[in-house]
């Protein structure tokens, strides 16, 4: 069905005779997408999947492209009409991503000044990014509603992970005060921000500049939780040391300080907030997606084996404030969430 939407879609936008060639889909992957060939030129027709995004997430992307089309920093948009369905079309990006790669110190500040170029745009007219909406008593009840869902399936399952569940139960109790401390800072201003900050999603470009993919997420966010959520990503989460990161962070936080005196408040609230987040999440899509029937002993989402993965995330949580060291990792080495 995606590849005959994409076929109908892309012989509206370019006309008749392209070539379209499905993509193999990436593990963390949640759309289609095509690469299109028409009169010598590459394009990418990308089909959302997910239906509660069926509408907000191809708009969004497509404002994006258009919004930063005179910055080429983003794939040049083509066209776009819900009417025929959730389908952008845009210009295929010339270049290698980042995804398992460690970058360099010159690519991180790379990285920084890019995204003090989306901050800077102007805000007034922009839509706020994909869950911005939440408050954080709603995001408290998508985290026990996570939990609930994954340990009614190891209950059943897997009985093993009920060790680990308890770990996360605990962690849970946790997050009433945190977030009661955070709610004490002034609120802050939004900006435009890259959301959904994977590595992935960066792309090196042949001559040497930076690039950012798949903007169906991006709108007006607090830019301390796109940091949080760059240093904790799945993605990436292991790839770099706290000193790595540095080349990232001192361009970006000492511009956002100009503006922003609570900045590094509330990247420190998210920090305690985002190894929650993927923690949680990850359990509950392990359990549906071995509820769905879908193989999950050896699942490794993002390349590394879940196991080893949540383990690390609880880690951070459990440890929060402070960073987790190699013995807190230890202390958690027999805890399986899923079957290895």
């Amino acid at each position: 069905m995606g590849a005959k939407l994409a076929e109908q879609v892309v012989s509206q936008a370019l006309g008749t005779g392209a070539s379209i060639q499905e993509r193999m889909p990436l593990n963390f992957q949640s759309n289609q997408l095509f690469d299109v060939w028409h009169n010598g030129r590459h394009y990418i027709a990308k089909h959302y999947l997910k239906t509660d995004e069926r509408d907000n997430a191809p708009l969004r992307e497509f404002e994006a492209l258009n919004l930063l089309a005179f910055l080429d920093i983003a794939p040049q948009p083509v066209f776009y009409d819900p009417a025929l369905g959730p389908v952008v079309i845009y210009e295929f990006l010339e270049g290698d991503m980042w995804d398992r790669t460690r970058p360099t110190a010159v690519q991180l500040h790379q990285l920084a000044d890019l995204w003090i170029t989306l901050n800077n745009l102007p805000p007034d007219g922009l839509w706020l990014s994909r869950g911005m909406e939440r408050t954080m008593q709603d995001v408290s009840a998508m985290f026990h509603s996570y939990l609930s869902r994954y340990e009614a399936w190891t209950t059943q399952h897997f009985p093993s992970g009920l060790a680990g569940a308890a770990h996360c139960r605990r962690v849970l109790e946790r997050l009433p005060a945190i977030l009661t401390e955070f709610a004490q800072l002034p609120d802050p201003i939004l900006l435009f921000c890259r959301s959904d900050p994977r590595f992935a999603n960066v792309i090196q470009r042949p001559d040497g500049r930076l690039a950012l993919v798949d903007w169906e997420d991006c709108g007006l966010r607090d830019p301390a939780r796109d940091v949080a959520d760059l240093l904790t990503h799945p993605n990436q989460e292991d790839l770099l040391t706290d000193e790595e990161w540095e080349a990232f962070l001192r361009p970006y936080t000492t511009e956002r300080l100009k503006i922003d005196p609570n900045f590094n408040e509330r990247v420190h609230y998210y920090l305690a907030i985002f190894p929650i987040f993927w923690l949680l999440l990850l359990l509950n899509t392990g359990a549906n997606r071995a509820m769905s029937g879908k193989p999950i002993k050896e699942w490794q989402p993002n390349r590394i084996p879940i196991n080893i993965q949540l383990r690390r995330y609880l880690a951070r949580a459990n440890c929060w404030p402070a960073k987790p060291t190699a013995t807190d990792l230890a202390d958690l080495a027999n805890l399986s969430f899923f079957p290895d």
